[in-house]
């Protein structure tokens, strides 16, 4: 490692914030990450949801103290673009799969899949792809598929809920839809392209995946690899810092260092409904009756940790910090 990547490594393992990646089809997840550590050294490191290799687009990276909002950033939407052909389908649901069934395509009409593409938008239920890192029995679906026991999976068993926001035909010509959708976290995008082929009595294959928006950011706000590349010494300016991240989540300001004090040291702090209220940033609501999450903020108004608020009774409000920052 050369001398200005060393100066690199030694800042970014002193600040927080969120680095978010275009990640290159061939690449896995994990691939990022060893590349930025290949390059600065150790990282504390996360990364915000999976891309398979044949994926591109938005991939949050997390450091120092942002690995820490994680579990609350993946819960957000995320949003992706792609393409299904029709007329056939792979044992893996994408491009990157054995094809296994074949039928013909031609008496499909862009009406028609307009219709069966907007079916999608709501509550829905998906049956995973065998070829998958849901696991069974202890061991990744990958695992039975890879070793001929696909037949031992009863895949109807582990049906899983998610939700479509939004979902458009973007295009259609020569039997190859572009499609673009708006999705809750676990949402198997390929799946998706399968089920709308089966909707129109015929066969797809997911055959491009672009993520376009996740952990609040789309993609004209990522950043290339070889863009991070020649940008190695300021690498820190293309950090979001952590009270910029976008959670859609309240953010309260603590009106004093006392209620920060008490709640970095384990204390419930409860405090009047209309000092709850002052301290709000944008909406001003109250919280239910049950413990909701919030991003909590000092005076100069940076993030010193997640914590949950709840409505006491007498108009008063109880909160507690979960995870210091």
């Amino acid at each position: 490692m050369s001398s200005s990547a060393q100066n690199t490594s030694n800042k970014l393992n002193s600040v927080s914030g969120m680095l978010v990646i275009n990640k290159p089809v061939g690449m896995i997840s994990k691939d990022v990450s060893r590349w930025l550590v290949k390059r600065f050294g150790k990282l504390k490191i996360g990364h915000v949801g999976t891309l398979d290799p044949g994926a591109s687009g938005v991939l949050p990276i997390l450091l120092g103290k942002a690995t820490r909002l994680q579990d609350y950033l993946l819960d957000l939407t995320k949003s992706y673009e792609f393409d299904v052909e029709f007329g056939y389908e792979t044992d893996t649901l994408d491009f990157e799969g054995e094809v296994i069934k074949r039928m013909d395509f031609s008496g499909l009409n862009e009406g028609e899949l307009e219709e069966a593409v907007l079916s999608f938008k709501g509550p829905i239920s998906q049956i995973p792809p065998i070829f998958s890192a849901i696991k069974y029995k202890g061991k990744p679906l990958y695992d039975y598929a890879r070793s001929g026991r696909a037949s031992e999976v009863p895949l109807e068993e582990l049906v899983r809920k998610v939700e479509v926001y939004d979902i458009k035909l973007l295009g259609y010509q020569g039997g190859k839809a572009t499609v673009s959708v708006a999705c809750s976290k676990g949402t198997y995008v390929r799946v998706l392209a399968k089920d709308i082929a089966e909707k129109l009595g015929n066969y797809g294959t997911l055959t491009r995946l672009v993520r376009t928006r996740a952990a609040g950011v789309d993609l004209t706000k990522s950043f290339s690899l070889e863009e991070i590349e020649t940008r190695l010494e300021e690498i820190e300016s293309l950090l979001t810092p952590l009270e910029q991240i976008e959670m859609e989540l309240p953010n309260w300001v603590s009106p004093n260092e006392a209620i920060i004090s008490k709640l970095s040291n384990g204390q419930e702090v409860v405090i009047q409904a209309t000092e709850y209220l002052d301290g709000l940033k944008g909406k001003k609501e109250l919280p239910e009756a049950f413990a909701m999450p919030m991003v909590l903020l000092n005076s100069n108004g940076n993030a010193f940790g997640m914590g949950t608020a709840k409505l006491q009774d007498m108009g008063r409000v109880k909160i507690n910090l979960k995870r210091g920052l």
